[in-house]
């Protein structure tokens, strides 16, 4: 069974009919305000759905979702459904409307709920959340999370991504936005096309990093028998590693510059290129970079 509250046309019609009589100019600015609380799981779902504006989550300390915002003059409905998983909040905009105007929700939501969220043009925060998961996704928006979750899942195609915080399972993909990370460790992975990578890492079981025309600046240590791979088309690769690091290290730009401190790279004997294949140690762990014509340094964080 499902509790649904619509924000839509039948409550937002009077309030258009009263502003065009008393002020037409202010018709523009119109729109629904929504503040609504509901019961939930303290570790259920929280789904929302927007096209424009911003999507904001905080947490508290209540079993409970809060709803708060405004709805665009272009919206038909906002739905709100409580259902045994949790809340799903979804944006609906009228059809055939070529201007989407901007909603602006910010939702306060339980410690450990599950956070996900969909938009095309909207910005989405999450803070605070302890749960199982965050799992945002977005066209042009931004993606801001300061968290602690089990896990993340962050998708954007030409906006940014921020990550600090703490989670052991990631995975961040961009076409031409900057991706950021602070405070991941146990499995990442962070895909990008023209745009950078940029990140200061714990311990990690097994890192996966791809770019074509980006830069992936790296600051990590790779667990005994961990694996890492980094692969770069005409971006540079920079990897820095405790000096204690223990791996089988193989390197290679086929035209640009190899910088290590751990071992010699040489020139490849027949072919252009410089290559690097060193073992330092013997704990498993396996590094592997390759770049076309980017450059590739590998330095010790001494």
């Amino acid at each position: 069974m499902t509790t649904q509250t619509n924000y839509g046309r039948a409550r937002i019609l009077p309030n258009l009919i009263g502003v065009l009589v008393l002020a037409f100019p202010a018709l523009a600015a119109c729109g629904e305000e929504i503040d609504e609380t509901l019961d939930m799981p303290a570790d259920g779902l929280v789904a929302v759905e927007n096209v424009a504006g911003t999507v904001v989550f905080a947490t508290w300390d209540r079993a409970a979702v809060q709803i708060k915002g405004e709805a665009g003059n272009s919206v038909e409905d906002v739905e709100i459904n409580a259902t045994s998983r949790g809340v799903e909040v979804r944006v609906l905009n009228r059809k055939g409307q070529r201007r989407v105007d901007a909603t602006d929700l910010r939702l306060l939501i339980p410690v450990n709920a599950v956070v996900e969220a969909e938009t095309v043009s909207a910005d989405i925060s999450v803070e605070g959340s302890h749960g199982e998961s965050v799992v945002l996704h977005t066209v042009s928006g931004d993606l801001e999370v300061a968290a602690r979750p089990q896990r993340v899942d962050l998708h954007s195609v030409s906006g940014d991504i921020e990550f600090e915080g703490a989670v052991s399972r990631s995975s961040f993909k961009t076409v031409s936005g900057e991706i950021t990370i602070v405070g991941a460790s146990g499995e990442i992975s962070a895909n990008t096309v023209s745009g950078h990578v940029t990140l200061e890492a714990g311990e990690v079981s097994e890192g996966r990093f791809e770019a074509v025309s980006g830069d992936l600046m790296l600051a990590l240590a790779l667990a005994d028998g961990g694996r890492l791979a980094c692969d770069s088309m005409s971006g540079d690769i920079k990897l820095s590693l405790p000096s204690a690091q223990k791996a089988e290290f193989m390197a290679q730009s086929f035209s640009g510059s190899l910088h290590t401190d751990f071992g010699n790279s040489i020139r490849v004997s027949r072919g252009p290129g410089v290559i690097l294949e060193h073992r330092e140690g013997e704990n498993g762990a396996k590094i592997r970079l390759e770049s076309f014509s980017g450059d590739i340094s590998i330095r010790s964080s001494r």
